[in-house]
């Protein structure tokens, strides 16, 4: 047998429509409000950034573009993270999940660094000597020196990127996940998380990256032996309290995610047209179902 053949063959045996049925058996409504929760974060930018010809604004397009570019793999990765889950798969799943956080958490902060008023006023509750603000402190520099004007670049915040790529300091330091939370907590980023979102956030990837670093209790085995199910089945035992466990935790970040677009878009969306969108967000049958709930109080208040 040819190796492309038995690599199909064991993707089918790991991934079996059947293993996915029975883990939404058991996972009943959290199931359902989590896939409806992903189905949001992929989908929001698309309905707001649709003009009333029903086409894809450009304007707010190119203004998001740094954003774009990153939610686009964050969405596939989630997809990936729930469905590896759903397969039985939670160390696979858990990882994903975290990666696709990251994502999320970047393309927020490069879409921010994009724009003066963000750039130019550095987290307080960073160090002088973290390598995130030694980064945003460089970068005004580097702009303001070359001459680039915040117009251009906020129109167009891809170009963030060309920036970047052309400066030592993208390699000179590695950026702190904490650090990055902190910095885009106190931007506003993820508003209506909590009394403290920064604490909010850093929760959930550290208890992902957990999965990450491979410990052996976030094994899928050890978490087989751990629930009392055969540790090396066909097929992946179906973990109840893993896929709950899961489910929790993917709601939560897709909930992160959406917050984080509608920050977004609400900086670069007139505000009528963003209201309208909104009301029809908020109304809308799929939304409820995703029950989104930090979100849906965010839009509220927004159109009051």
């Amino acid at each position: 047998m040819d190796s492309w053949k038995r690599i199909a063959k064991w993707m089918k045996s790991t991934y079996a429509d059947e293993q996915i049925m029975q883990s939404a058996q058991h996972a009943g409504n959290k199931f359902i409000t989590a896939e409806e929760a992903w189905r949001q974060f992929c989908l929001i930018p698309v309905d707001f950034l649709e003009s009333p010809g029903g086409q894809v604004d450009a304007q707010i397009h190119n203004s998001i573009s740094a954003f774009l570019i990153y939610h686009w793999d964050a969405g596939h990765a989630a997809g990936l993270s729930l469905g590896n889950a759903m397969s039985g798969q939670y160390n696979a799943g858990f990882t994903l999940l975290r990666s696709s956080l990251e994502l999320i958490l970047n393309g927020a902060l490069f879409q921010c660094l994009a724009q003066g008023k963000f750039r130019d006023s550095p987290s307080p509750n960073l160090e002088p000597v973290d390598s995130l603000r030694m980064l945003t402190t460089h970068l005004s520099t580097v702009i303001r020196e070359s001459r680039i004007e915040d117009s251009k670049l906020e129109g167009n915040s891809i170009v963030i990127f060309d920036i970047l790529r052309g400066d030592w300091m993208q390699y000179a330091f590695s950026l702190k996940t904490g650090s990055v939370i902190q910095q885009l907590a106190d931007w506003g980023t993820f508003q209506y998380l909590g009394d403290n979102p920064a604490n909010t956030v850093r929760s959930l990837y550290f208890n992902l990256s957990k999965n990450v670093n491979a410990r052996v209790e976030y094994t899928d085995a050890g978490r087989a032996m751990e629930e009392g199910k055969e540790i090396f089945e066909l097929h992946s035992p179906i973990l109840t309290q893993s896929l709950a466990d899961f489910l929790e935790d993917f709601h939560f970040a897709m909930e992160i995610g959406v917050i984080a677009i509608l920050n977004v878009l609400a900086s670069k969306i007139i505000r009528k047209k963003f209201e309208e969108k909104a009301e029809q967000l908020v109304e809308s049958d799929a939304f409820k179902r995703s029950n989104l709930n930090k979100a849906n109080k965010l839009l509220g208040d927004w159109n009051h």
